[in-house]
């Protein structure tokens, strides 16, 4: 089976052993109905059958759904408790929504993690009137967890209980923000348990958080956890904790990884402060819709004599690792290494006069059918690149692992979407913002603000970088600043060095604060690095 088209990421047995008996054991009735979406290998079946709990019901309605007719077979036979009466559907889910008009007094399961692009145009409809169901005005499908869940939403009885494995994209990402709050609508008590362990290790490093939603509970409101191990979740040696603040506030769920304390400290330090999108304006760099293609080495500049139609640029972040500048003699140092490092640009080009060379790489191109790309077939000549703009200030990368990475722009070059082309705003000088975004309150918010994925990889989109809070304090002397920069071993030795100068004159913190601050901006990282 190909795993990434079917989502078919199956459940830890313990973890599916430990949902199933948390939940049952919650339900005081004498018989129960209870749903599996997506029910893959069976772990959750398995797991309802050996639960102690089943034995205090009359009689338990399992029904499961599967599209997958072998895997159904297979999951059919882990069902041998007489208590239990297992319905089979063989068929796709969201199919099944439709048809089926029953509510359950309890959904549980893992459903699958499957991108838009995988999706055929009959699931993306099907995906797409769940949430219209729903009143969602985000209409846009992104993943088919999105349709399991909000269908789910909308089964459950009015004293029910829904227990999912979900990504963490559910806590961090825009487009599950209506999701969050139908939600906070729904139930009277949201619990989240984060996780320290993978839960899944050949889903690439994919984050996974346990939701479990109660419709009706005495104790109400948003609670969170975080395990250390699948033995701790076992032995329940967890504290669900309540953050009303985060709760009750449009921010993203991740902000409950750090305390309600620390969490109100910092949002007090950040309201005092200017935002990133309040000194400097960014937008996305440029799209060549093809970067194997439109971004070359040296060697292929000679080889099709293209040489006029090259200009600098970078192309990934990981080029340019360590730095807070970018000159003329780093760019050389990527040519030397025979990196790609020339954009080319045709747009001046004559289509009717076309050199041998530029004919050549165009016919080249056209082999490898990048004229057919969506993007490419927009152009007037698929291979003018559109919006070539003019140079930044800086650039600052969307994704980086240590910490993010914002460099002056001291080569006048180009750089590809990978980074966001910076410009300051009236009155602000370029090497006082380079300067003052390296403290760790801005990357403590960087955390907290963007998103991570698999490898510990954090990510932020331009709206989240513009939320940054920034200090702006002027440098004394931009050089020495950089050749440390350049010469450390790690960023602490810069935060170490310079956040009694940044943020002590902009806030006026003391140095006990600030060494607050950046425990909870290591702790953040430790999280998404997984230390």
């Amino acid at each position: 089976m190909n795993k990434k088209e079917l989502g078919s990421y199956y459940t830890p047995q313990r973890l599916a052993n430990f949902i199933a008996n948390y939940c049952i054991s919650r339900i005081d009735r004498d018989s129960i109905s209870i749903l599996e979406p997506s029910v893959g290998d069976g772990a959750f079946i398995e797991a309802i059958n050996v639960s102690p709990q089943v034995n205090n019901f009359d009689t338990i309605r399992l029904e499961v759904v599967e599209r997958e007719n072998d895997e159904l077979d297979k999951a059919i036979q882990k069902n041998n408790n007489d208590v239990i009466d297992l319905i089979a559907n063989n068929q796709d889910y969201l199919s099944f929504h439709n048809e089926n008009q029953n509510r359950y007094s309890l959904i549980l399961g893992n459903p699958p993690y499957v991108k838009s692009s995988l999706l055929t145009e009959e699931q993306k409809g099907l995906a797409l009137n769940i949430h219209l169901e729903q009143n969602l005005s985000d209409r846009r499908i992104n993943n088919i967890w999105t349709a399991f869940l909000v269908s789910a939403i909308s089964k459950i009885e009015e004293d029910g209980i829904l227990a999912f494995v979900l990504p963490l994209e559910l806590l961090q990402v825009k487009f599950t923000s209506e999701i969050r709050e139908l939600l906070k609508q729904s139930f009277a008590r949201l619990e989240i348990f984060m996780f320290d362990e993978l839960q899944f290790q050949e889903c690439k490093g994919q984050d996974t958080v346990l939701l479990i939603a109660f419709r009706q509970h005495e104790s109400e409101g948003t609670y969170y956890t975080t395990i250390g191990t699948i033995d701790d979740l076992e032995n329940q040696r967890f504290v669900l904790q309540q953050n009303v603040t985060v709760s009750e506030s449009d921010k993203k769920w991740t902000h409950h990884f750090i305390t309600p304390d620390e969490y109100s400290f910092l949002e007090n330090l950040k309201k005092q402060l200017n935002t990133v999108k309040e000194v400097v304006d960014n937008k996305a760099g440029i799209v060549t819709a093809a970067n194997d293609f439109f971004i070359v080495n040296e060697e292929v500049l000679r080889n099709y004599r293209l040489r006029k139609y090259g200009k600098p640029i970078i192309r990934k972040g990981f080029f340019v690792n360590g730095s807070v500048t970018f000159d003329i003699n780093d760019f050389e140092d990527l040519v030397l290494q025979n990196k790609p490092s020339y954009l080319l640009d045709f747009n001046l080009a004559n289509p009717k006069r076309l050199s041998k060379g530029v004919q050549r790489y165009i016919h080249e191109g056209e082999i490898q059918e990048l004229h057919l790309r969506y993007k490419c077939k927009k152009r007037e000549h698929w291979y003018q690149v559109p919006n070539i703009m003019e140079h930044g200030e800086a650039f600052f990368f969307k994704r980086a692992h240590e910490y993010p990475k914002l460099l002056k722009n001291e080569a006048d070059i180009h750089v590809t979407d990978s980074a966001y082309v910076i410009k300051t705003k009236q009155g602000i000088n370029i090497n006082d913002f380079v300067y003052s975004f390296y403290n760790s309150l801005t990357l403590a918010f960087a955390e907290l603000e963007g998103r991570y994925y698999g490898g510990g990889v954090l990510e932020l989109t331009p709206n989240e970088f513009r939320t940054l809070p920034i200090p702006i304090v002027p440098v004394k002397n931009f050089r020495d600043y950089t050749l440390k920069f350049k010469n450390k071993s790690n960023i602490e030795e810069i935060l170490i060095s310079y956040n009694h100068q940044i943020l002590n004159s902009s806030l006026n913190l003391n140095t006990e604060e600030i060494s607050k601050i950046e425990l909870i901006r290591k702790k953040l990282v430790d999280r998404r690095q997984r230390k």
